[in-house]
C-alpha cells in the first residue's frame, strides 16, 4: 500500500460555511471544511461537515492498485469523461481503508466543492460518494508520505486516543495528502480515525 498523494472518503455535499478559514495546508483551495472541537496531545478532533467526493474502489493490497486508481482520477479531472471537459477539484487525495489483516479494502478519493459541475466519467468504476457530518481524530505529519511514516503515525495516533479515553472505529482510517507530488517544502499529510 502506498500513502503517497493520499485521498477516500468524506463525502454529501461540502457547504460553505460562513466564516469557515481554509488552514494553511490547504493551500488556498477549497478542501473539505471542518472545526476544531479540541486538542490533545499528539492529535486534534475535529468536526468535519458533510461531503461530496468522487471515488474508486481498490484492493489496497498493493501499491501499485492504489497508484492506478490515482491515474484514473487524475484522467478523470483530465478531460476523460463524457463531455471532454477538464474539472479542477481541490486537495487532499486520501485513501480510506477498512477492514482487518488480510480482509482490508479501500477507495482512493478526491473532494468535489459545493456546485462543481462533475461530468459522467469514462471509467465506470469512477463514483459520487457522500459522507455525513463525522467526528474524526487527527494527526498530521510531514515530509512525504510513505508506507512507513504513515503505518508509524497511524499506531501513535491510535496510542495517544487511548491515553486520552476516546472511543474510536478500531478497523478504518484515512491518509490524507494535502500537497502534489513535485511540491518539495512545506508539506501536510494526515491520519484520520473516526470517533466511534
Amino acid at each position: 500500500m502506498t500513502f503517497q498523494r493520499l485521498i477516500a472518503l468524506f463525502p454529501l455535499f461540502m457547504v460553505p460555511v460562513q466564516g469557515w478559514e481554509a488552514p494553511w495546508f490547504c493551500h488556498g483551495e477549497d478542501c473539505p471544511q471542518f472545526s476544531v472541537v479540541d486538542t490533545y496531545e499528539g492529535f486534534e478532533e475535529r468536526l468535519y461537515n458533510a461531503s461530496h467526493w468522487i471515488t474508486v474502489d481498490v484492493g489496497i493490497s498493493t501499491k501499485e492498485e492504489v497508484q492506478k486508481a490515482i491515474w484514473k482520477l487524475r484522467d478523470y479531472t483530465k478531460g476523460e469523461n463524457e463531455e471532454k471537459e477538464h474539472v479542477i477539484l481541490p486537495w487532499p487525495s486520501i485513501i480510506s481503508v477498512k477492514g482487518d489483516g488480510d480482509e482490508k479494502h479501500g477507495s482512493v478519493s478526491w473532494p468535489v466543492p459545493f456546485g462543481t459541475h462533475l461530468p459522467k466519467p469514462d471509467d465506470a468504476t469512477i463514483r459520487e460518494t457522500d459522507m455525513p457530518a463525522a467526528t474524526v481524530y487527527v494527526r498530521s505529519f510531514g515530509g512525504l508520505a510513505t508506507e512507513t511514516n504513515g503505518r508509524e503515525n497511524l499506531e501513535k495516533l491510535k496510542e495517544s486516543i487511548e491515553a486520552a479515553g476516546k472511543s474510536f472505529v478500531p478497523d478504518r482510517f484515512v491518509v490524507a495528502g494535502y500537497d502534489p507530488p513535485l511540491r518539495l517544502l512545506n508539506r501536510h499529510n494526515e491520519i484520520w480515525i473516526f470517533a466511534d
